[in-house]
């Protein structure tokens, strides 16, 4: 429908400069270049900056992890994660979870661009890391 909406408003604006001599018909193409432009530079800016907010975050749902969970987002720096900490004997794998009832109230995954870990069991490291302007280092 929006395609069939601008081939109208185009074909319509062709006709109109058409029917015009060429010294106006220039003019009016040069305003109406004018107003495209500052448009288009609204809507890159809108577009670079809407996609930085609207990147998403990241999560865990839903699974069953053999460890623990780590998140990571928004570092100006490097981060290192260094080797787990040792356990008593190995992990064990949780039990597998029930399936919870549909509807909003069960879905318990928050919205917006945050990290969330929602109707999982771990017994293992899960790492997420987003956003971090600098080396990101792991050892295992």
């Amino acid at each position: 429908m929006v395609v069939i909406a601008v081939g109208v408003v185009v074909a319509a604006l062709g006709v109109f400069l058409a029917v015009q001599t060429l010294d106006r018909a220039d003019k009016f193409a040069s305003v109406f270049g004018l107003f495209v432009a500052v448009a288009g530079l609204g809507l890159s800016a809108y577009g670079v900056f809407g996609a930085r907010r609207a990147a998403g975050g990241q999560s865990v749902a839903d699974s069953v992890v053999g460890g623990g969970v780590t998140q990571v987002r928004g570092v100006r720096g490097s981060v290192r994660f260094g080797p787990s900490a040792p356990g008593v004997g190995s992990p064990s794998i949780p039990a597998t979870p029930q399936p919870s009832a549909p509807g909003a109230a069960a879905d318990g995954v928050p919205a917006g661009d945050g990290q969330s870990v929602t109707r999982s069991w771990t017994a293992g490291p899960v790492r997420q890391v987003d956003d971090v302007d600098g080396d990101v280092d792991i050892d295992r």
